[in-house]
């Protein structure tokens, strides 16, 4: 079934998705370009990548041109210099990673609620891109941090590590102790630093398969989406929609960090039955595909976090009055991002 056909089957089943939104580096290693890919130039354009979703029936848009859309930089236009659409393939090559924590012995959320569910997330990878590539990795909340599969286009590899990831292993983390909340950050910045090296750099599109069971610092939080925007790199997560959310935390700490960090790189938070988590992963990769590419040249490199705006101009906002418009709320001005040509 090609991804045409999967698009219209994810509509038939997106309805029953329920979408939990928040409450609230390395220098590049030069690597030879892969054959029939575009090619990264140095510049300071900012991609902003697009999805959309009609409410109706939970699919994307396919059909919208570059002057339905209108980019505001801290609140002033800027003109898009690029425009690539995902449904004509002109967008940049994604890495997409599985991403789960150790499954502790007694310890009820995390990734436990995967264990032995693993296959189901196999079929959707069957519509990857030809050029995107998959890729697993886990933390632990004894400080443990791997890149188990670096982004690869096997298929079947990936969900063979994922199912060895989500056992349980002989261990209890000491209670009361940041280790694990650490061992994240150093996860999410090694798979910035994997992406950094690439030629050309993919987008990073990372999805959490976890109760979101943790909490940090408002202030590193902050710190670990800033270098995640650089990257312009998309969270996503998915969870057993019969884990209750995780009680408030206190001493400063921001609870559901997952969620929020979705929210912040203009991803979402599924959660869902067992038996739909394919789907899940299914509507993620189709974003993906459809999704929209838009850059532009900030008007001024200051090093200073620039607040995003996307909306639809013209006929485009009368015809999708309707239609949600996911993208990062906010880019930092002192990054060259990758501009990307044929």
């Amino acid at each position: 079934m090609n991804l045409r056909h999967r698009y219209l089957l994810v509509s038939s089943v997106t309805t029953v998705l329920s979408l939990n939104f928040p409450r609230y580096v390395l220098s590049q290693v030069p690597q030879q370009p892969e054959p029939g890919t575009v090619i990264r130039v140095s510049t300071s354009l900012v991609l902003v990548d697009v999805t959309t979703q009609n409410p109706r029936d939970g699919l994307p848009l396919n059909s919208l041109r570059k002057e339905d859309f209108r980019v505001l930089d801290n609140g002033v236009p800027v003109e898009i210099a690029t425009f690539d659409s995902g449904a004509h393939f002109g967008t940049r090559p994604v890495a997409l990673w599985l991403v789960v924590i150790c499954n502790e012995q007694n310890k009820k959320g995390g990734s436990s609620s995967f264990l032995g569910k693993e296959t189901s997330f196999r079929p959707p990878l069957n519509d990857i891109n030809e050029r995107d590539k998959i890729g697993v990795a886990h933390w632990c909340d004894n400080g443990d941090v791997r890149l188990d599969v670096l982004p690869m286009r096997d298929k079947d590899i990936p969900v063979t590590i994922l199912g060895k990831l989500v056992k349980p292993i002989p261990f209890i983390a000491p209670p009361g102790t940041r280790v694990g909340e650490l061992a994240f950050q150093r996860l999410i910045r090694s798979i910035i630093q994997d992406a950094h090296r690439k030629n050309p750099q993919p987008l990073p599109v990372v999805v959490l398969l976890d109760a979101d069971y943790t909490g940090m610092s408002s202030s590193e939080l902050q710190m670990l989406i800033d270098d995640f925007l650089e990257t312009s790199g998309i969270l996503f997560g998915i969870k057993d929609s019969a884990i209750p959310p995780m009680d408030p935390l206190m001493n400063g700490q921001t609870d559901s960090i997952f969620h929020y960090m979705a929210d912040q790189t203009g991803g979402q938070y599924f959660s869902v039955t067992p038996d739909l988590y394919g789907t899940a992963l299914e509507d993620i990769i189709v974003q993906m595909h459809f999704r929209y590419q838009l850059g532009f040249k900030p008007p001024v490199l200051d090093g200073k976090k620039h607040r995003l705006t996307v909306e639809l101009v013209g006929g485009a906002r009368k015809e999708h009055k309707a239609v949600r418009l996911r993208y990062r709320p906010a880019y930092i001005a002192a990054i060259n991002e990758p501009e990307w040509v044929q």
